[in-house]
Parts: C-alpha cells; structure tokens; sequence
C-alpha cells in the first residue's frame, strides 16, 4: 500500500510536458505505476513509425524487460509524462 502522492502536470523544459512532485519523494517510495497496453517489440517499432507518421510528436513507449514494452501514448495515465530529475 501506499500513499498518493502529490503531483502536478505542467509544461516541462526537458520534454514538452511533465509531471512534477509537490513533495519530497524517496528513493524507495512508489510514486505511480505507469499504465498502458502490454506490447512486443516488433509491435511498438511498427507503432513508433505509425505515430511519426501521423504527426504524433512525443510517443510513450517504456520498455519493461527484452520482450515487454508499455505503450502509454494513447491509453496511458499521468506517470508516461514523468521525466527524471536529479534533484
């Protein structure tokens, strides 16, 4: 279990959009799962040359292991826009 944490969606300078934290989160906390279709490579090359193709400038593709992607670009939540800061 945990708790949620508190979020904001917003412009970001390192890829058009963001999801920043409002709060200190640790290294080990959960922050949100990352939600979208369960896909194998071959379909996510396929799709990554289908979304350039229809003008989609930013796809959300997040690969799990060797054979997983997540595809969050049209099905996904909130968590395919974090970017990872140093800080």
């Amino acid at each position: 279990q945990f708790r949620k944490k508190r979020l904001r969606f917003g412009r970001s300078r390192i890829h058009e959009w963001g999801l920043f934290a409002m709060e200190p989160i640790a290294a080990d906390e959960m922050v949100i799962e990352y939600v979208g279709q369960n896909i194998r490579q071959v379909v996510a090359d396929m799709r990554e040359k289908r979304y350039a193709q229809q003008g989609i400038g930013s796809s959300y593709l997040f690969r799990v292991d060797h054979d997983t992607i997540i595809d969050a670009t049209k099905c996904g939540n909130l968590a395919r826009f974090i970017n990872h800061c140093c800080t």
